[in-house]
């Protein structure tokens, strides 16, 4: 690769976050630059999100006023865009507005301390104090005609309340997205509730919608995730990797623009700039249908749907197909003479180039490998650059992916021939057992979440194709571990889960799946009330049930964490089968008494 084209893309490459910025600049007032590019409505929901998603506690009435009052304001400045305060900055307006609230300190505590800083730091305050965690109760649907009638009384506020309960308990859910699913919500809601059976229509269809929004929330708490802890330039790498195996046929210089600018927005997402990513994902959105012919020939689809339904489809579309006859890598990588003088004028674009090349040849590969690769290739150069007979050194490097490669392969097939064996649930309940045993200090709420989440690989992933298995398994698992360790950070509690956490978030997956059983960790006594049940649980849905009896399974083997396969099965069918039989009973309750103290001694005797 000739020496003046890593020039040009190191240029891509650095003026691409001025671009941005130099338009920002060129509007007198910020708030009616982004009134008048969003509309009202997206505006409106934006601001919405963006105070639910740091003040988690407040009621939706409070945080409505509080967007009627910035709305208002906005209308003036795109009125007058000279008039007073509307040249002030988004973070200064919406600060200002957040620590006038007379009952901040009363109900936020040391938030209201963020009011005596000034920006940026005042913002980046506000940031440290949004809680992934928050103590809400838990959000219950009410049923399918109560939600009708509030539907159709008044969508607006129907449509609100969903922002403010999705935000708030999802503080870091990709803003512009969330809208998306608002949009899909009502869509659903004005199509069931004109059916004689709501409940039928709405149920699977939230339930669905639910799903995917979920999913959504903890792929982008990775994402800020690897911002807050690693910055631009990792994450940056991840959209390179991403960007190139699904657009193969763009050049480099095409991917690097792209990858710079979603990382901007992301960026602008997870530190609460809303309306800024808001508007700057449509105008990505925008670029790639103005440039298609230079991107994929898989976009036209997307590009003809209204704004977030187009962000939305370009997000997820479909790998176009990989260009013909690409060249052997090893040819720029490891056989050109000068790989060390390129490497080491522009270390970054010649990694960059690595990474785009190697991945638009894999989209077989997940992200997380490409880029454990990618370290690789340049923790080899980094040392053989320096040895007498560099290429002598390096000349193997690509042989030695082999073991990199193999690794998360053999991990998928074993996880989805074990899934395959025991079904979704029983999947999940291996995973109790082999994430206990690992981390047990973890609280079991946290461990039956976890647990049941990376139990959802199977069926998520393991009845895809072959080459698109691992990209999905090792993904999605990053995305869930990603959860684990935010939480832990909050209350760490197990060196082993620090260790995994804290290192690099590529290497976090293999950390985790290498963790051993933790030795130092002394067994939980066993108490018979932990293992005492009531008639209530036969009437809990079959969800419910389901972690009640993962519950009890986490806090067997808290209790005996070198427990064998065949023991903790016994206990576990002992304990299904009372279960079945009490809940047939005439009188449940007196069975529970009579036949709960019978399941405890016999569990104890099993596991002796």
């Amino acid at each position: 690769m000739k020496w003046v084209t890593f020039l040009l893309l190191l240029f891509v490459s650095d003026s691409a976050f001025s671009r941005g910025l130099f338009r920002r600049d060129a509007h007198k007032s910020e708030i009616a630059h982004r009134f008048k590019d969003l509309g009202e409505q997206h505006f409106k929901g934006l601001v919405l999100i963006a105070f639910s998603q740091f003040l988690q506690k407040c009621p939706y009435e409070e945080h409505v006023k509080l967007v009627n009052e910035v709305t208002d304001f906005a209308k003036t400045c795109v009125a007058d865009e000279s008039a007073e305060n509307c040249d002030k900055s988004l973070h200064t307006l919406f600060g200002d507005k957040l620590c006038a609230i007379p009952t901040l300190r009363d109900s936020y505590g040391e938030l209201a301390d963020c009011c005596a800083k000034k920006e940026p730091e005042r913002n980046e305050c506000f940031l440290k104090h949004k809680d992934d965690h928050p103590n809400l109760p838990p959000f219950v649907r009410p049923d399918a005609e109560a939600m009708c009638t509030s539907f159709q009384e008044n969508a607006v506020t129907f449509m609100g309340h969903y922002l403010h309960e999705v935000a708030r308990r999802h503080p870091y859910f990709y803003a512009p997205e969330l809208l998306y699913y608002a949009e899909k919500y009502s869509a659903i809601m004005t199509e069931c509730c004109g059916e004689a059976d709501k409940a039928a229509c709405i149920t699977p269809k939230l339930d669905a919608l639910k799903e995917k929004a979920l999913a959504s929330s903890v792929n982008q708490r990775l994402k800020c995730s690897s911002l807050q802890r690693f910055g631009q330039r990792a994450f940056k790498a991840w959209a390179v990797a991403r960007m190139s195996q699904k657009f193969p046929k763009a050049d480099f210089a095409e991917i690097t623009k792209l990858a710079t600018d979603l990382t901007k927005l992301t960026e602008e997402c997870c530190h609460g700039d809303l309306l800024e990513c808001a508007d700057d994902r449509a105008e990505l959105a925008k670029y790639m249908c103005e440039n298609q012919a230079s991107i994929s020939s898989k976009l036209q689809a997307c590009c003809d749907k209204p704004v977030l339904k187009k962000s939305h489809c370009l997000s997820e579309v479909e790998n176009d197909d990989l260009p013909a006859d690409l060249p052997s890598l090893a040819a720029d990588f490891v056989e050109d003479k000068e790989v060390c003088k390129n490497y080491a004028e522009a270390k970054d674009v010649f990694l960059g180039t690595f990474l785009y090349e190697y991945a638009r040849r894999h989209p077989d590969y997940s992200v997380a490998l490409l880029l454990r690769l990618a370290k690789k290739y340049e923790a080899t150069l980094e040392k053989c650059c320096a040895e007498a007979d560099p290429s002598a050194c390096y000349g193997k490097v690509l042989d030695e992916f082999q073991p990199l490669v193999e690794e998360p392969k053999n991990l998928v097939k074993a996880n989805c021939e074990l899934f395959e064996k025991l079904g979704e649930y029983g999947f999940q309940n291996a995973l109790i057992v082999r994430y206990t045993q690992k981390a047990p200090q973890v609280s079991t709420p946290t461990l039956v979440e976890a647990a049941r989440n990376l139990g959802k690989v199977g069926s998520k992933c393991c009845v895809l194709p072959e080459a698109q298995r691992l990209p999905c398994v090792e993904d999605y698992i990053s995305a869930i571990l990603n959860r684990v360790c935010v939480l832990h950070e909050k209350t760490p509690v197990s060196e082993q889960v620090t260790k995994c956490c804290t290192g690099s978030v590529v290497e976090r997956r293999p950390c985790f799946s290498a963790l051993p059983v933790d030795e130092t960790y002394v067994p939980k006594e066993f108490k018979a009330e932990t293992f005492t049940f009531h008639a209530d649980i036969c009437s809990l849905p079959e969800k419910e049930k389901q972690m009640k009896k993962q519950a009890a399974l986490v806090e067997l083997v808290k209790h005996k964490p070198k427990a064998t396969g065949p023991q903790l099965r016994t206990v576990l069918g002992e304990f299904t089968a009372f279960l079945d039989k009490c809940c047939k009973a005439e009188d449940k309750e007196a069975c529970f008494s009579e036949d709960g103290p019978k399941l405890v001694a016999s569990s104890q005797a099993a596991l002796a």
